[in-house]
């Protein structure tokens, strides 16, 4: 109260002096506001608070990070909603926005004033973010999968905001609490408004009405500004790029505000978050159709979607549920699993290793329900076992003591050396082992130190020695490989888990059952394990399509569909048809929204379709899913080396939450070495607990042997036959022009879907999974391993398991590295730099009788040769001697067959399985078999055979543990002598083999019926049979015509018997139709030539045929009347397009690196197709490789290009032909030439050249061959006349006896007459003498080989080989030879002094029939003797200097004078 009274007699004393309290007010000075620094101090400051940390850690670009400066001047922050109410002007505003924002600008300098213009503003703070586990990340991405979105179509701004290249930013935050809000937002949009907002009537509880989910509405409607949004989306996409370019300043960036969007699901509702109530349907306005909406372009590009669409529309589609409708999250409890003696039975599948554990999986059956789960089992305490081998002396300094060593003495070397190690805990014992491989110096038999010690410890070093011992064994054995060895695990089986603990592990993989077992003791095979019937599993089939971000040279994923056929039975026989099956496909749109009415057009169809916003919802809604179907396996084509790939990439680059679905293991970070481009192995390791099933792999193509390029069309057109017809379609083009409207979008997604269907419908008709699982119980390693085509690894683990059963230590298996650097030591020993030859001798392949048989020919073959010969002479690691062989590997010296009588491990293995595919192949003679059971023993048997005919290959790869090139060597030793003896068995018989490779020989058996060369055969099949014991020849084929080119290359009709008939079949090895270099239309054309030839006609009759149609041929080629798709040239691969230093000649590698730059994927190994075309009027006259395109790029309409039909007739068409008919006389290269209307001119100079090289062959002395047949290809004599100019040529007296007269010669020139002069004649022929002798001269060097064409005058300094066309000796492997020969020569001077001869004249008279014309060549004959003589003697003279016609008895005689 008394500091009042005191204020109101202050006032009191101003009034009474007339003053104011405003005048007498004095200011406290309270300190400065700001602090005043200088430009230095003020950069000082701001990088004192760049070494702070931020408040917020990792904000993921959220706007928390500190730069240092003020933020006042930051006109791009919103931190309240009516910050950011005023949105980018628009018009004549805009443009003053503009000029008053660059007059501001130019006031501002670069001091410090410039940032206190405005007034300062309160920073936003955030919590820190709490790091998420994989249980919140997989309970978010469900809940993402669940919310419903629908997508904003774009609006279309006006002209003049599309003029700034620079994109807009867009922030995305959460939807408006209420209607007020939205309102504001929508302030000064008014020039094109949304769908009109309508204010919510009623209250709506969700929970409690489920009708409003199950409500309809219509998809054409377009959303307005209050799309529906939900609080997920917010953490887990942050921001997009908007696709419309706003006009704005070059450093300030315009911050659009909209709302989120959740995920969408076509058969789904909109579901009013943020309201109350449910808004009221309103009548859909209308609105202008977009360009999008076009009408398909379908016909217009020659698509038909109905080729895949009728495919699709005949499938057993189950209704595919809405994503809240499908199997939830659940842990399957351990009493619903386990058995009544409380173990768990477990059917593994796969496996992998982590930190020295071993993580199998696999499926348990819920006994309440029947169906088979997934399951994990973690196995603990496997250790190591390694076997040391005890010296005899003990070694210091790496010399050798007199110090005799006991088990001791080891035993504290190897105590040591685990103290170094750091292994606290491990266990020792002696053990007697045997070994029988290819080390040096180790005892067949001896006692070890047996170390066991856990795989959490790091290994020993590969190649560790101590004074103690020599050598270790088991140093770098695999996990894996160790405890399926230990347990005896053959390959996927049932195993009893016993003392289980259900509660040791929990949250570490995806699967519904979890388990831990302690010990591998308490693992053991279920007896009979084969007999039990294996689980139902689960298959998805898997097809994406991507499309190139040109920005950032990425692919990214705009359509994943899936296929899913549950409970499948591996014996199974129903048709992929008639299999019932679930499909969903997720999508976003390419550009910013679905054409109108898409969404519509999607519930047309069956199956479930999810339209995604972006491709980070995409890749949000595909893992939900894809976990809650939990597949077993996933099938694909190309899946292994491209989709999958593409797959892990993008969900690491969009930081999809629970990417780890894709596998069954729980991570928590991605591998570090992804981003890198990981191998398949590091990648396989994701996706562990799921079988991938790749039809393009090793093991997909070794099952299709009929393709040639493994494209998913060409295996559907091989295997799946009539009514699965497959279409290719350019990605790119489609989704620029037929795919942009609702109809056309819808067949897109449906051409991808039926690729699922395709690529399922493959792996089950070829059996793939049951034939994988059979062949991986017979090797004993992994179905994943398989699966991936590792026919080498199988041989080595059946190899493995046997003889680990039998005590014997097996090779260990060294990393590729130190594997590469000992066979590069081997190699190198001697020093020299030669060319790496043979390991040994192969095969053995008699010279072939060349030429055309039209009697019946055998094919007698042995039974699986090398296996047979194994078990026949009792080959083994085990039984054969190789210390002599050892001792030197360069030498070719062959072990001796051993002489003990009880067989080996490898033959008695071989028996085994030959044994067991016996026994099977009698099961399948069972006429009460059931298609199931008959099915399941053809897939044995095949199994067995493959397995067993292969396992002599280990012997001779190089890369493989059991490499024993001494066993390899006697092998195929014993298989050259037995073909050998099998031919002289023949030739004692008088019959005439006239070919022979490896394992077969050709019989020509002189017989015109079957029934006589069968008998034939039958008789020399037992002549051969009874000389071995387990070796069998049998009759493999009947030729009833053969056509034997070369080693390896024949083509016959062979008989097969159908229903008690013999069918005639063309069989064609080796030839160059074989080949996928050549295209379509030459293998039509050469098996059109084949038919003819082995037709049996009339020769003549043949060949008439044979040219016609070649005319023919040429003449629809040149009216382009072919269909361009059989112009299509395959070429594989062998490295990276950019690799090949001569890549600008080859048309596969131009046409890769323009299919890279395109963004597809190409990697060594791929098959490149392409078409060699004439190009447009900027590429015509480049080479062809500039002139090669993919089959899609040419028959797009607007293309312009067509096939070089030269290029074609030249390379395709005459190089297979000219072989093909190479045996057949009456015609040659020339006549074929001709036909196709080739320069025929180069082509008789290979003739001759040809001719001049024949050896070996007799053939009759040139002066005994016919003058109309030895100067046939000579140049005719000319003749002018000097006064009419006619030009003639002149034969001779015989045959142009009309111009000779008593005179002389006279022009045969009705209206002339005139007598040519003797001196014209001569000068005439000397000239054209002379001309001849220049050609010779100028020494002109052709190519033999008619596809290269080289001609040069430059002699090579290799010698006659070919440089090719463009001298870098690539392309080509002909021989040069004179393009013009001296032979030629000389033959040309014999043909003038022919015409002059009137001796030969009159004796070619004597046999003329006519009286009256002999009578007038003998007048004419002594007429003109005189002056024919004259010019006989010019030739005559050029003949006497040609040294063709002389031979040098000094030089031949030259050993005996000298």
């Amino acid at each position: 109260m008394a500091a009042a009274r005191a204020k109101l007699a202050e006032l009191r004393a101003l009034r009474a002096s007339g003053k104011k309290r405003l005048t007498t007010y004095e200011i406290e000075d309270d300190g400065d506001i700001y602090d005043e620094v200088d430009e230095e101090g003020y950069k000082k400051l701001v990088r004192k608070r760049l070494d702070q940390d931020d408040f917020v850690i990792d904000d993921a670009g959220e706007g928390y990070a500190d730069d240092g400066r003020e933020e006042w001047n930051d006109s791009r922050r919103y931190y309240s909603d009516s910050d950011g109410d005023e949105l980018p002007l628009k018009g004549k505003a805009a443009k003053r926005k503009r000029e008053e924002d660059d007059q501001r600008k130019e006031k501002i300098n670069n001091c410090i004033s410039k940032y206190f213009n405005t007034g300062p503003a309160a920073k936003a703070t955030s919590k820190p973010k709490p790091v998420a586990s994989a249980e919140d990340e997989a309970f978010m991405a469900d809940l993402l999968g669940e919310v419903d979105a629908n997508p904003l179509p774009s609006r279309a701004l006006p002209k003049k905001a599309l003029k700034s290249d620079t994109r807009r930013k867009i922030h995305i935050i959460s939807p408006p609490l209420s209607q007020e809000t939205a309102s504001k937002r929508t302030k000064g949009r008014k020039e094109h408004p949304s769908s009109p907002l309508v204010v919510p009537k009623a209250e709506l509880d969700l929970e409690n009405n489920p009708a409003w989910l199950d409500a309809e509405e219509d998809g054409d409607i377009l959303m307005g500004d209050t799309a529906l949004s939900s609080p997920v989306v917010k953490a887990v996409q942050r921001k997009t790029t908007s696709d419309v370019k706003m006009e704005e300043e070059e450093d300030e960036e315009l911050m659009i505000v909209e709302e989120t969007t959740a995920h969408h699901e076509a058969n789904g509702a909109r579901v009013n978050i943020t309201g109350k109530r449910p808004a009221p349907k309103i009548k859909e306005p209308t609105y202008p159709s977009p360009a999008c909406s076009s009408p398909s372009r379908a016909n217009d590009d020659g698509i038909d979607p109905s080729t895949w669409n009728d495919v699709t529309s005949k499938l057993n589609v189950l209704s595919s549920p809405a994503a809240s409708d499908f199997k939830t999250f659940g842990k399957l409890a351990a009493p619903d699993a386990v058995e009544e003696d409380g173990s768990l039975l477990f059917f593994w599948l796969d496996y992998v290793e982590i930190n020295g554990n071993l993580c199998l999986f696999g499926k348990v059956k819920n006994k309440k329900s029947g169906s088979y789960v997934s399951a994990f089992v973690k196995v603990d305490n496997i250790l190591r076992k390694l076997y040391f081998l005890p010296r005899q002396y003990r070694v210091r300094h790496g010399r050798e003591t007199e110090e005799e060593i006991d088990m001791e003495d080891v035993y504290k070397e190897v105590a040591e050396l685990m103290s170094a190690a750091k292994v606290t805990k491990h266990k020792i014992k002696e053990s007697v082992r045997k070994y029988a491989f290819e080390l040096p110096d180790i005892p067949k038999e001896a006692t070890y130190l047996k170390l066991m010690y856990s795989y959490d410890s790091s290994s020993l070093p590969v190649d560790v020695k101590g004074e103690t011992f020599s050598h270790v064994f088991g140093t770098n054995t695999a996990l894996f490989e160790q405890f399926v060895l230990w347990k005896n695990i053959m390959g996927p089986c049932w195993l009893k888990l016993e003392n289980a603990d259900f509660t040791a592990v929990n949250g570490a993989s995806w699967c519904k059952l979890e388990c831990q077992v302690s010990q591998p003791k308490f693992i053991t095979v279920v007896p009979n394990s084969d007999s039990l019937e294996s689980p139902r599993l689960t298959l998805m089939s898997l097809a994406f399509r991507t499309q190139l971000n040109v920005k950032d040279n990425k692919q990214e994923i705009i359509v994943a569909s899936a296929r899913v056929y549950e409970n499948v039975s591996l014996t199974d026989t129903t048709p992929p048809e008639k299999l019932p099956c679930k499909t969903f496909t997720v999508m976003r749109p390419t550009g910013s929204s679905y054409p109108i009415g898409f969404e519509a057009e999607t519930r047309k169809h069956r199956g479930t379709f999810m339209l995604e916003k972006s491709e980070q919802f995409l890749l949000s809604k595909f893992m939900a899913l894809f976990e809650k179907m939990d597949p077993d396996v996933l099938m694909g084509h190309q899946l292994q080396e491209v989709d999958f790939n593409i797959l892990l990439n993008r969900l690491s680059e969009k930081k999809t939450p629970g990417w780890h679905r894709i596998g069954r293991m729980k991570r928590s970070e991605w591998p570090k070495n992804l981003s890198r481009g990981a191998s398949f192995f590091a990648e396989r390791k994701l996706v562990a607990g799921r079988l991938l099933c790749d039809i393009a792999n090793d093991m997909g193509k070794s099952l299709m042997v009929k393709c040639q390029s493994w494209s998913l069309t060409e295996m559907c057109q091989l295997y799946l036959g009539d009514g699965n017809t497959r279409r290719d379609i350019d990605n790119e083009v489609a989704l620029k022009t037929w795919a942009t409207s609702k109809e056309g979008l819808m067949n897109y997604i449906s051409h991808c879907e039926a690729d699922t269907y395709f690529i399922a419908a493959l792996v089950l008709k070829l059996q793939m999974l049951p034939l994988t699982k059979v062949l991986t119980n017979l090797a004993g390693n992994s179905w994943a391993r398989t699966l991936s085509g590792t026919r080498a690894e199988r041989n080595e683990y059946i190899l493995l398991h046997e003889f680990y059963r039998n005590k014997y230590i097996c090779p260990d298996k060294y990393a590729s590295k130190y594997q590469q650097m000992s066979q590069a030591n081997e190699e190198d020993e001697d020093g020299t730099g030669k060319k790496k030859k043979d390991k040994y001798k192969g095969g053995l392949v008699f010279e072939p009788e060349r030429g055309l048989y039209d009697k019946y020919i055998l094919v007698m073959d042995f039974n699986s040769l090398y296996p047979s010969i194994i078990q026949e002479f009792n080959i083994c690691f085990t039984t054969v001697d190789r210390a002599l062989v050892a001792e030197n590997e360069n030498e070719e010296k062959v072990p001796e067959v051993p002489t003990e009588q009880a067989p080996g491990i490898l033959p008695r293995l071989i028996a085994t399985l030959v044994n067991r595919r016996r026994e099977v192949k009698k099961l399948m003679k069972d006429k009460r078999a059931s298609p199931e059971d008959l099915a399941l023993w053809d897939t044995k048997q095949m199994a067995l055979k493959l397995t067993a005919n292969s396992m002599y290959g280990c012997l001779g790869y190089t890369q493989s543990r059991f490499y024993a090139r001494s066993l390899a060597m006697l092998t195929t030793s014993k298989g050259r002598e037995i073909l050998r003896s099998t031919k002289e068995l023949a030739e004692s018989n008088q019959l005439q083999v006239i070919y022979g490779d490896t394992d077969s020989v050709m019989i020509n058996t002189n017989a015109d019926n079957i029934e006589e060369a069968l008998k034939v055969g039958n008789t020399f099949k037992r002549l051969v049979n009874e000389r071995y014991k387990l070796l069998e020849i049998d009759i493999d084929n009947v030729f009833r015509r053969l056509l034997l080119h070369a080693k390896k290359k024949y083509a016959a009709i062979n008989m097969t018997e159908v229903d008690g008939k013999y069918v005639d079949q063309l069989e064609v090895k080796g030839l160059d139709m074989k080949r996928r270099e050549y295209c379509a239309l030459s293998k039509e054309v050469s098996s059109k030539l084949l038919n003819e030839i082995l037709s049996g006609d009339d020769p003549d009759v043949v060949l008439t045929k044979v040219h016609d149609y070649l005319r023919e041929l040429t003449e629809k080629m040149k009216e382009l009347a072919i269909p361009v798709q059989k112009y299509v040239i395959y070429t594989k691969l062998s490295k990276g397009p950019d690799e090949y230093p001569n890549k600008e000649t080859m048309p596969p590698a131009q046409v890769a690196l323009r299919e890279l730059a395109r963004g597809k994927t190409v990697r060594p190994n791929d098959v490149i197709s392409y078409i060699v075309t004439s190009g447009d009027s900027n590429t015509s006259s480049l080479p062809p490789a500039k002139r090669s395109y993919t089959l899609q790029d040419v028959i797009k309409p607007d293309s312009g290009l067509k096939p070089d039909v030269e290029y074609y007739l030249l390379k395709q068409i005459f190089p297979p032909i000219e072989r093909l008919c190479a045996p057949i006389p009456g015609t040659d290269a020339v006549r074929l030439a001709e036909c196709l209307g080739l320069d025929v001119r180069k082509y008789q100079i290979n003739i001759s050249n040809t001719r001049d090289q024949q050896n070996m062959e007799i053939f009759p002395l040139e002066s005994q061959i016919p003058d109309s047949i030895r100067f046939k290809d000579a140049s005719r004599l000319t003749l002018r006349c000097r006064f009419c100019h006619e030009r003639t040529f002149f034969e001779g007296l015989s045959s142009s006896a009309e111009m000779c007269t008593a005179n002389g010669l006279v022009c045969p020139n009705t209206a002339c007459g005139k007598p040519f002069n003797i001196i014209s004649i001569v000068a005439q022929l000397e000239s054209q003498i002379r001309a001849q002798t220049a050609k010779y001269y100028e020494g002109w060097l052709v190519c033999d080989d008619p596809s290269c064409g080289n001609r040069t005058r430059q002699m090579s300094v290799y010698g006659r080989r070919c440089l090719g066309p463009r001298g870098r000796a690539e392309g080509c492997l002909g021989r040069m030879g004179f393009e013009y020969t001296e032979k030629q020569l000389y033959n040309q001077l014999l043909y003038y002094a022919r015409l002059w001869d009137v001796d030969k004249a009159k004796v070619a008279a004597d046999k003329e029939p006519d009286p009256e014309k002999r009578d007038k060549i003998m007048v004419m004959v002594e007429w003109n003797r005189a002056r024919f003589g004259t010019v006989k003697g010019v030739v005559d003279a050029y003949l006497k200097k040609c040294g063709r016609q002389w031979v040098d008895m000094g030089v031949l005689f030259g050993f005996a004078l000298g």
